[in-house]
């Protein structure tokens, strides 16, 4: 993997680019600057149909006129000239004076054959599903809660039990975000001090993995729903650390290992609202050994008006579930409240933050 640059020179680098489309959008009149934001499901689904049809792949050994690649995915030619025209528009794509369209790196990422593939989040985020929830934001809005039971019919956790399609994308975009946030993380932050690593919530065991390959010399202890469990073991297997593990059912409000120094909460917390998250930790506190730490990787909004991937993605948390993006001040209160003392926010290039605490003696 290559080196990534420091978090400092990517931060310097966006905002640049804040102030470059800040002054770009003042030099349009504020009603077409309205009217691009409110056509941006226009990108998304154009987005969604070339990953879903397979394009990157339909050109993944170079270049090919549109009539080609609609032969090839069995779709109809003029409709497919023009998904392409669109996609090359949004950098996806790029056409030759011949009329041949041809992967740009961005365009690439969509390529299913590929360890680094987009494709995965990109089908769940353009899912029927997904998007009818977001469509009644407004509903959530007014009355605070999720909106997802009302626009599926069942909450959201019930409905992946029922839609196979939108459970497979889900799943897979989680395992694709999961990998994306490890090299940012593992850049960051020094796993090797820890003896034993518990992941509290930890789905398969792919962070846990990471973790322990980060950390030859510790041990890992993963806790998830019984269901869970079986999925991970095979997971943590075919990584090579199974042997250094071990597997435990629980709730993670009921429950934790007891015997860590490191305990580790990935994307946990913003599924819930305050009281339930406060309620977790509180059982963790319980179970963890005085002065062991924890180790939150959370999406941290930070102060201003400059935009913000956590700004989207806590409207994320509440339309579907309820709960929240925080900002590291609204996270020290929890930990306060449940029993830890914040030592540091680890910032990195991806949209993660790591937040770690001390268990109060």
């Amino acid at each position: 993997m290559a080196k990534l640059p420091p978090v400092r020179v990517v931060r310097a680098a966006t905002s640049v680019r804040t102030a470059l489309q800040s002054l770009t959008r003042r030099m349009v009149p504020p009603e077409v600057d309205l009217l691009e934001l409110v056509s941006g499901f226009m990108a998304t689904h154009t987005v969604y149909a070339v990953a879903r049809l397979g394009v990157a792949d339909a050109l993944a050994d170079g270049p090919r006129p549109a009539a080609e690649v609609a032969a090839g995915l069995g779709t109809d030619a003029d409709a497919t000239y023009r998904l392409l025209r669109a996609a090359a528009a949004l950098r996806l794509l790029r056409e030759d004076a011949g009329g041949r369209f041809a992967l740009t790196p961005l365009g690439a990422t969509l390529r299913a054959d590929r360890d680094d593939s987009m494709r995965p989040v990109v089908l769940m985020i353009g899912d029927p599903a997904y998007q009818v929830v977001w469509g009644r934001l407004w509903e959530s809005v007014t009355t605070g809660a999720p909106s997802a039971e009302a626009a599926l019919g069942v909450p959201m956790w019930e409905y992946l039990d029922r839609d196979p399609q939108f459970a497979a994308a889900f799943n897979d975009a989680m395992t694709r975000l999961s990998a994306l946030d490890w090299p940012t993380v593992e850049a960051a932050y020094d796993f090797t001090p820890f003896s034993t690593i518990v992941d509290i919530g930890g789905g398969h065991g792919q962070l846990l993995a990471r973790m322990l390959g980060a950390a030859p010399a510790a041990t890992g202890v993963l806790l998830e729903r019984e269901s869970v469990i079986a999925g991970a073991e095979a997971h943590l297997r075919e990584a090579g650390v199974l042997a250094r593990c071990r597997l435990e059912a629980g709730s993670i409000f009921e429950t934790a290992p007891d015997d860590g120094d490191l305990y580790v909460l990935r994307r946990v917390l913003h599924d819930f609202d305050d009281d339930r998250a406060t309620a977790i930790l509180t059982t963790l506190r319980r179970h963890m050994p005085d002065g062991a730490t924890l180790l939150l990787m959370e999406s941290v909004v930070p102060p201003g008006n400059d935009p913000h991937f956590a700004k989207s993605l806590d409207l994320d948390m509440l339309v579907f579930v309820g709960g929240r993006e925080r900002t590291e001040a609204e996270l020290a209160t929890l930990l306060h409240r449940a029993g830890f003392r914040t030592t540091r926010v680890v910032p990195t290039i991806s949209t993660i933050s790591l937040v770690e605490a001390e268990a109060r003696r």
